[in-house]
């Protein structure tokens, strides 16, 4: 089990018989909980979070979650810690175990940087937009700001992003782009899924396939995330804009938002598919085992002219191995 994935994280566990809320205590402990209480009722859980501050509210057995959060929150005002169903983050019915922990981590991760989403919201607004938006360096900022939102969000890796914006630049390059393409495109690309924001955690965080309603929801993102830096009246969000809307478009005209095809899809979002769908083939996410390089590149070549532009999967190719995994080596 992962011994610090929980670390300063402080946990109330209710509900259950001693033994499960014993067990489960321990697992806490050993992944870095500080302070694990255990609570028998529901009666008792209001002065047990008074005293203790904890960040998190675990469920155990049949009590009711909705009658844990009305007795945390009466007024609904969403201002309490959350509480999760141990069972939600099991595996098939098994015990928490290791990967329950990495979801609960990312569980509590995503909520902190959802509440700071009207934060950076309001920075975009008050820096990028207001009066000093003709200043590079506000602007670059704000960019900043927003992309370590997005590494945040991400399933299961925060450096994603950073990876898929460079090697999205050194397939620009290859493909002949001047530099200052180059350069948005890196700093753009970081952004590309910064919707999911705003996406449930019990879907985005969800271990195994989507239903497909919940697939129509997780394609908001991109229109969500794109409303983002709209109207910016700068270059490097202009660019963003049409990565993070048009990034999940595919060749053939299949794809979401617009059902954009061809030459029709800016290619600086051609550039971050192909870019995106590699790095997250090569790692471990909730719902997929890592591939290997070989397979993922493999994948990639099979959709050129189908979902990936055909240049730049022969961009992709003509980089080779040591430049796909270059991690954050500048383009």
């Amino acid at each position: 089990m992962d011994d610090d994935a929980l670390v300063g994280t402080r946990v109330l566990v209710i509900g259950g018989n001693r033994e499960e809320a014993e067990s489960l205590r321990a697992q806490l402990t050993s992944a870095g909980s500080p302070s694990v209480d255990l609570v028998p009722s529901v009666d008792l859980v209001a002065a047990q979070a008074a005293a203790a501050q904890p960040q998190v509210i675990l469920v155990l057995g049949d009590t009711d979650p909705e009658a844990v959060r009305v007795r945390l929150d009466p007024l609904g005002l969403d201002t309490g810690p959350p509480v999760v169903p141990v069972h939600d983050l099991a595996v098939e019915g098994k015990p928490l175990g290791a990967s329950g922990v990495r979801r609960l981590s990312l569980l509590l991760e995503h909520r902190a940087m959802r509440s700071r989403l009207a934060e950076l919201e309001a920075i975009v607004a008050s820096q990028a937009l207001s009066a000093f938006r003709d200043t590079e360096t506000i602007r670059l900022d704000a960019l900043g700001r927003l992309a370590l939102a997005a590494e945040y969000r991400d399933d299961n890796s925060p450096e994603h992003t950073q990876r898929v914006g460079a090697l999205a630049a050194r397939m620009a390059r290859h493909l002949g782009q001047d530099d200052r393409l180059v350069g948005l495109v890196r700093q753009g690309a970081p952004l590309h899924d910064l919707g999911k924001i705003a996406i449930p955690d019990s879907i985005l965080l969800k271990p195994g396939k989507l239903e497909p309603e919940e697939f129509e929801v997780v394609k908001t993102h991109a229109v969500l995330g794109a409303r983002v830096v709209a109207d910016s009246g700068s270059e490097v969000f202009e660019v963003a804009q049409r990565i993070i809307r048009s990034h999940h478009e595919r060749w053939d005209g299949s794809g979401y938002p617009d059902g954009l095809e061809g030459d029709a899809i800016p290619l600086e979002a051609r550039l971050v598919h192909v870019a995106d769908v590699f790095d997250v083939l090569v790692h471990e996410r909730p719902y997929k085992e890592a591939w290997s390089v070989e397979d993922a590149a493999g994948e990639i070549r099979a959709g050129a002219g189908t979902q990936f532009d055909p240049d730049v999967v022969a961009a992709f190719d003509a980089l080779g191995a040591g430049s796909w995994t270059a991690g954050l080596q500048s383009s």
